[in-house]
């Protein structure tokens, strides 16, 4: 049965009834979770009322933090794989509770040792804070739509078992093991990028060590399976603006390469 032709909307309009950017329904459609109806015959998308609400469906379950490759799951109607992923984001939130509580528990203890007759200067305040060793400083929620949106982005390039094997690594190190990896990573990126601005040759000895640092953690994320690194690299060479994001450019990749061989370490 033909949709009447009035009930038809195209991508502009889609846009402004939902504050969804034309990119972001463009992208869904490149992932293969939202695809027009029909096209005018100037080759413009059209969406009818079964499209308009599966997209109600995108937004929901990306509100509720599940990315693309998770969504494009879900909807696939796969009753055992949204079990799983189900569980997955509730035990991610259920962490981010627990930080968040104990964060408030330090921020109420910190409270009750302040004078109200001599409060304290903003240096001091900082002062206290930084002596509370139970603050746990909460990953920013544009950081998190930055991951996710990475996730997004680079998850076409992997099998589901190469995901299964990314996120029990992430378990394994923990919502702070995680923090500090995401800070290592951009520390060696920032060192990287200052050795090159200095002239440091990869072959060097300061370039080695960074090379060996780089492959570590190459390593760690990858779970040394040179496939997989081969994987990521060319992941990020397909998508150059995921790596612009992160402060890395193909320099820098074949800087790290330079000095990783010249450190006698193997290369995917």
């Amino acid at each position: 049965m033909s949709i009447p032709h009035d009930q038809y909307l195209r991508i502009g309009a889609i846009a402004r009834r939902t504050g969804l950017s034309a990119k972001a329904l463009r992208l869904y459609e490149a992932r293969g979770l939202l695809m027009p109806c029909a096209h005018t015959p100037a080759g413009y998308r059209l969406y009818g009322p079964a499209a308009l609400q599966r997209l109600a469906r995108i937004v929901l379950l990306k509100r509720l933090g599940f990315t693309l490759a998770q969504i494009a799951r879900l909807l696939a109607r796969d009753e055992q794989a949204a079990s799983g992923l189900l569980a997955e984001r509730i035990a991610v939130l259920e962490r981010e509770l627990g930080q968040r509580a104990r964060t408030l528990h330090a921020l109420r203890a910190v409270q009750q040792r302040v004078d109200p007759a001599s409060p304290l200067t903003t240096d001091e305040l900082l002062e206290t804070l930084s002596m509370s060793n139970t603050i746990e400083a909460p990953t920013g929620e544009d950081e998190r739509e930055a991951l996710r949106r990475r996730a997004d982005t680079m998850g076409a390039y992997f099998t589901e078992e190469e995901h299964a094997g990314f996120r029990q690594r992430a378990e394994s190190l923990g919502e702070a093991g995680m923090a500090r990896a995401q800070q290592d990573w951009a520390t060696l990126i920032g060192e990287v990028r200052a050795a090159m601005a200095s002239g440091v040759a990869a072959d060097s000895t300061e370039g080695q060590a960074l090379g060996r640092r780089w492959h570590a953690l190459v390593g760690a994320f990858t779970g040394g399976d040179p496939a997989i690194a081969r994987k990521l690299r060319e992941a990020y060479a397909a998508q150059p603006q995921v790596a612009a994001e992160q402060g890395m450019d193909p320099a820098m990749f074949g800087w790290a390469r330079n000095a990783m061989a010249a450190a006698g370490l193997p290369l995917s």
